[in-house]
């Protein structure tokens, strides 16, 4: 397992296009953030730092999509999945060293940007500041999961890609719809993210069942 979890690092590092969608949503944010203090002043921003924090978080947490996609629908549509599970390595290792290896790109990016975007405001208050980075990481475990099982099913890495990106609308329906009572205490986000590893950890071993019987 760690043997597969080392190989796939070393093909993210490699590649640096699965290093792009990291870095242009932040960016942007930002950039579209200056413009409207800009152009507006600073107090339009006054009470929103909390929400742009935890709005920033979970834009990251998409982004892992086409690492989800191109682990296992890579293989399929290079043609390797059958040798890969043909190897001296257990398939059920081979599918926790990928696992392992995509969930925390997102999330450490997650944390970067949350963790600079607090030092940059300091009027976002530290239980805002640990709700917000809270639900940054259920948002990637939630979308990691479901990524994880498109990526099992579909024969393409843009298929998978593609269509693991539909969980964003609904996901920035919930943090711009729900954002107040989640930011207002620690009870809310640690149900969520204990509700997000379950989740995860039981989409992670009904799916390692599924590449086990490809």
């Amino acid at each position: 397992m760690l043997h597969v979890f080392r190989h796939e690092i070393r093909l993210i590092f490699r590649e640096p296009r699965f290093w792009i969608p990291f870095i242009i949503p932040p960016v942007i944010l930002a950039a579209s953030q200056g413009i409207a203090v800009s152009r507006y002043g600073g107090q339009i921003m006054e009470g929103m730092e909390g929400y742009m924090m935890l709005l920033l978080g979970c834009i990251m947490a998409p982004m892992g999509a086409p690492l989800a996609a191109d682990s296992f629908a890579g293989e399929r549509e290079r043609g390797s999945l059958e040798l890969l599970q043909l190897s001296p390595v257990a398939p059920a290792k081979i599918f926790w060293g990928k696992l392992l290896a995509v969930i925390p790109f997102p999330v450490a990016f997650s944390l970067l940007v949350q963790i600079a975007y607090w030092f940059a405001h300091p009027a976002v208050s530290t239980t805002e500041a640990v709700a917000s980075i809270f639900g940054a990481i259920s948002a990637v475990l939630i979308t990691s999961a479901f990524s994880l099982v498109l990526s099992l099913r579909v024969k393409t890495v843009r298929a998978a890609a593609h269509l693991s990106l539909f969980v964003v609308v609904p996901l920035l329906l919930l943090v711009q719809l729900g954002h107040d009572v989640f930011l207002q205490g620690l009870l809310i986000p640690v149900v969520v993210l204990a509700l997000s590893v379950l989740l995860c950890a039981f989409v992670a071993f009904v799916s390692s069942r599924k590449f086990v019987s490809l």
